[in-house]
């Protein structure tokens, strides 16, 4: 669950073979073994999401920029990224169990495994490897709370899908689109080598911390998020703290120490969910070029139940008023303002499959390269048709 944004290829000769063997020898272990008698007290689950959809798009999900055309394409994963996994647990005695879960991102627009190729120079990060989604083992008990250590989403990601009405899209979420990508922050929406605990939910009050640990880059990650959920009313608060010099996309692909919070808030009224966000980025640099400049965000979104399904609103804005450095036009735009309205309709066909339309509109403001450096707007607006399907 990290940063999705388009990024160049590599050739397909290139890509690595032997991980789609073994991912399809798990898969099928995993079929024929979930639906075969366990041990007492355990359980095996195979599971997965497939979306896609076709449209118009313009502008990469990192930010729309002055030189980018609209292009008809079929898109995989705009309400949600396609994945599938395997999770299990076992009945330790006493109220304590354990667990694990591992899930792959796929491209069933392509068939490739993974949301990303490799990135090249400057960032130079390896693709996606096989259990980027989640690969974590844990221990859990109802009246001591959840332990668990690998790879899984960051704190300020869960705060973010788990409150917004448009959930852990990253295509079309106006929320999750300005926060996490091709924004200032750092740490993906994964954090790697990771340990996060979670404690029991007293009276609708729960709490959790998270730490990533460095392994020799320097630093380390650490998050904190207070949550409340009660009849209609929710509310969360999400800190994190990123000092590290990333290497894979479950760490991000800058360098750069940044802080972030956000604060979240939703009622449901019954004939509308109304969510709101407010938060900020403190973008510092690096040892060798420090920087101070902060972001400032905030999200109003709504779902309204119609027929068999949802009418979806979004709009969401983040935008700077600190000196920030230039980048080439043809970057994704946004390095001083970005502002993004979907507007959409999710109609349910059955309880694990639903069609979805949503048009989104993309407004940005950026500072590139030029003699002088100037701020250049840019405007596109996309539209996708498309499916999702839970199994």
């Amino acid at each position: 669950m990290q940063n999705h944004a388009d990024t160049a290829g590599v050739p397909a000769s290139m890509r690595p073979r032997r991980r789609n063997t073994v991912l399809l020898a798990l898969a099928a272990a995993a079929i024929s073994g979930a639906h075969a008698q366990g041990a007492a007290g355990s359980s095996l689950q195979f599971y997965g999401l497939m979306d896609a959809g076709v449209g118009r798009f313009k502008g990469a999900p990192g930010g729309v920029n002055a030189q980018d055309e609209a292009q008809s394409k079929l898109n995989s994963g705009n309400l949600s990224t396609s994945h599938w996994g395997l999770r299990g647990s076992e009945d330790l005695g006493g109220g304590l169990s354990a667990a694990f879960e591992l899930s792959s991102f796929v491209r069933n627009d392509t068939g490739q495994l993974g949301r990303n190729d490799a990135i090249g120079a400057p960032v130079n990060v390896a693709a996606d490897p096989a259990f980027s989604r989640f690969a974590w083992v844990g221990l859990a008990h109802p009246a001591w709370g959840r332990v668990r250590l690998g790879n899984m989403s960051s704190l300020l990601f869960v705060n973010s899908i788990t409150s917004n009405a448009f959930g852990d899209s990253t295509a079309l979420s106006p929320l999750n689109l300005t926060t996490f990508i091709g924004s200032p922050l750092t740490g993906g929406t994964g954090w790697a080598n990771s340990v996060t605990y979670e404690t029991p939910v007293w009276s609708g009050v729960s709490a959790a911390a998270a730490y990533g640990f460095s392994e020799g880059q320097g630093g380390g990650n650490s998050a904190l998020r207070l949550a409340y959920a009660q009849g209609p009313l929710a509310a969360s608060l999400a800190l994190q703290s990123v000092k590290r010099n990333p290497l894979t996309f479950a760490d991000g692909t800058s360098p750069n120490d940044t802080r972030a919070w956000q604060l979240a808030a939703s009622y449901d009224f019954s004939s509308v969910k109304l969510f709101a966000h407010l938060g900020g980025i403190q973008n510092r640099g690096t040892a060798a070029q420090p920087l101070d400049i902060g972001y400032r965000l905030w999200e109003l979104s709504a779902a309204v139940p119609l027929g068999a399904g949802r009418l979806l609103a979004g709009y969401a804005s983040r935008r700077t008023g600190d000196a920030v450095l230039a980048v080439p036009a043809t970057a994704a735009g946004g390095n001083l303002q970005r502002k993004l309205l979907s507007l959409g309709y999710d109609h349910l066909l059955s309880k694990r499959t639903d069609a979805y339309l949503v048009l989104m509109r993309d407004q940005t403001r950026t500072q590139t390269l030029g003699a002088p450096a100037q701020a250049v707007e840019a405007r596109g607006t996309s539209v996708a048709l498309g499916i999702r399907h839970r199994f």
